[in-house]
């Protein structure tokens, strides 16, 4: 979720919602899959296209790009011939036309993959929803983002058409580019007794029966679904007594604000760029001291019935036990597969709907693998979104756990989870990688989605203040950790402004952040990287060192740090670092990519580098300028 959309804020309307992306490996595909009917090959060119078919869908370490169609480019549409900005919560007019166009520019950069926030229509409206509904709901936008689904079967006019989508993903597939589509299966768009909110107007699920009406008690449907803000009722997955203890008062009754405080163990500081340690609650807080805030996962307190049953908000929550609302659901999945050639699928919302059903939603999606989303700090509870208990749910997710605690370790971000330990503090995050790589609960770690920020979250240029050599650090990290890196639209242009038009650019393709982004996915492809292994190589409060091979042949050495100051920079890195297949050459050495300069480490494994600059070295055998 977005930085303002803490547990302590939830009186106020958030028109966007968390979203994850899931990518299976073909061994994972093969266990989990067992009853799913698979093409059969009888010859061996028969088993060789199905061999590639599954490299096409096995999303393990491929680089992606993530846009918001109605924030990309204006081509045709509702607002041809427009270029003015546009931001904040109105339509823009983007369309898939205008992503089209602009696959060269993607490409340029050298990604693998192009992540497309959700496509399906969403309610019409003149009024923005909210506006003079109840006293002091304000309004929450409009759904330009995609993710409050109104009817499954038909693209957003908005974007165009379901021929021009799939124009825009056969020209993708021609510039050797694959398309992870997100969608959502948790709720539907904001369901109200009056049009176009009311519940008869969404499709398949056109009945209250279709939805949890958890506490709903002598109501009315109506009733239950009246409220635009200071919720409950509907109940809410996101309140005290579903991520966190719920204060009760003197009469018995419960407090859903827990005292104004909701799910926070801090109060606002004065300050968003800081954290103040003094502001923690106490006795009365929600959680530990360790996290500014609880999210599902990782305080006490939490209750799985009222997460899965409860809403988000005012948004239609869907009932996974009705037979119904699984078969429509699965039946969809395959109609968008077979519609749109679609190579992979993003899933918003992952812990508000329970793990068995996830797995059924991945078995039905195969060969096509399901990228989620687990907005938590947790690495275990994280990991149950590849498995749990004795069954597999999905194949990949986003890396939530590191990217709390990565802007606040390299930019001292004050506004995550993990800030209270994780701020300038890099260790935490290489604690964090190791329990990911070493603990055994993942069943693919690299297809986890590594990220510096997304289409919730504050642009990374503001969350490190624009501060160049910060910003190469982490996208440094973001690339060269295993997983699937990830970059959000306007990354290349040094965007500081959330969902800004990227018609606002120009589509420069000569930016430094443009240049650098290139450079990485350049290196990955030159030493090979996308699935090699991972050792933690060292980390310090202000260093992080990171090893990637392939059979102690082939080897890569990441350094980052977070200082971002003038001057020279010492690693220490032991053992010393030996140049692998050294013994056949004349010569050997390590080479940094970004430079080509040699790289020199003393005997007892002190490097020196000339600055703060991120440092990847590559033996010299590998060696070609990206």
């Amino acid at each position: 979720a977005r930085s303002s959309d803490t547990p302590g804020e939830l009186q106020r309307r958030n028109p966007k919602h968390w979203h994850v992306v899931v990518a299976l490996s073909t061994l994972v595909v093969v266990g989990l899959l067992s009853n799913v009917v698979r093409p059969q090959t009888t010859q061996a060119n028969g088993g060789r296209r199905l061999q590639k078919e599954l490299r096409r869908y096995d999303m393990s370490g491929k680089s992606a790009y993530l846009l918001m169609t109605d924030r990309f480019n204006r081509v045709g549409g509702y607002s041809a011939g427009n270029q003015e900005t546009c931001t904040g919560g109105g339509w823009c007019n983007g369309t898939f036309a205008g992503v089209q166009e602009q696959l060269s520019y993607i490409k340029g950069m050298g990604f693998d993959c192009i992540w497309i926030t959700p496509i399906v229509e969403n309610p019409a409206f003149e009024a923005k929803p909210g506006d003079d509904e109840g006293e002091g709901c304000g309004s929450s936008g409009f759904a330009y983002h995609g993710y409050w689904a109104q009817n499954y079967y038909n693209t957003d006019p908005h974007f165009g058409t379901k021929e021009e989508f799939k124009a825009l993903v056969d020209a993708a597939h021609d510039h050797d580019l694959c398309i992870i589509l997100d969608i959502v299966t948790n709720h539907m768009s904001p369901t109200h007794p009056s049009s176009p909110w009311n519940v008869e107007l969404k499709v398949p699920f056109d009945k209250p029966e279709y939805y949890n009406q958890l506490d709903i008690g002598n109501k009315t449907w109506d009733e239950y679904t009246s409220q635009w803000c200071h919720w409950p009722s509907p109940a809410q997955n996101q309140l005290p007594g579903s991520l966190c203890r719920l204060d009760v008062d003197q009469e018995g009754e419960p407090d859903f604000t827990n005292g104004g405080n909701y799910c926070n163990n801090y109060k606002a500081a004065e300050s968003s760029e800081t954290l103040e340690m003094g502001t923690y609650v106490g006795e009365d807080a929600a959680g530990p001291p360790e996290i500014k805030y609880c999210l599902v996962g990782n305080c006490p307190h939490q209750n799985e019935t009222r997460i899965w049953e409860g809403w988000f908000f005012d948004l239609g929550d869907l009932n996974h036990s009705h037979p119904y609302v699984v078969e429509k659901q699965l039946e969809w999945v395959r109609w968008l597969i077979s519609e749109f050639d679609i190579d992979a699928i993003r899933l918003d919302t992952v812990p508000y709907m329970p793990w068995d059903y996830l797995s059924k939603l991945q078995a039905t999606a195969y060969p096509v693998q399901i990228i989620g989303e687990i907005t938590t700090g947790n690495v275990t509870f994280h990991a149950f979104g590849q498995k749990r208990d004795d069954f597999e749910t999905l194949g990949g997710l986003q890396n939530f756990p590191t990217f709390y605690r990565a802007t606040p370790a390299f930019c001292g971000d004050a506004n995550q989870p993990n800030s209270p330990t994780a701020a300038w503090n890099l260790t935490e995050l290489a604690l964090a990688q190791r329990e990911q790589l070493n603990s055994g609960v993942y069943t693919n770690v690299h297809t986890l989605m590594n990220f510096a920020d997304n289409q919730d979250y504050t642009p990374i240029a503001v969350t490190c203040r624009n501060h160049t050599q910060r910003i190469k650090n982490i996208l440094a990290w973001v690339f060269f950790s295993p997983g699937m890196p990830m970059i959000t639209f306007g990354t290349e242009q040094g965007n500081i402004e959330l969902r800004k038009s990227m018609w606002s650019f120009e589509w420069n393709t000569t930016t430094w952040q443009y240049t650098f982004i290139r450079q990485l996915n350049a290196i990955r492809k030159l030493v090979d990287l996308s699935t090699m292994e991972t050792e933690i190589f060292g980390s310090t409060q202000d260093t992080l060192i990171l090893r990637r091979f392939r059979d102690q042949h082939n080897e890569v050495y990441i350094f980052t740090n977070s200082l971002g100051r003038p001057g020279s920079l010492t690693y220490l890195a032991r053992p010393v670092p030996i140049v692998p297949n050294c013994a056949l050459r004349h010569k050997c050495f390590w080479v940094n990519a970004f430079t080509g300069k040699e790289a020199k480490f003393t005997h007892d494994g002190f490097f020196e580098s000339e600055n703060s600059d991120p440092v990847v070295l590559i033996p010299s055998s590998l060696w070609s300028s990206p």
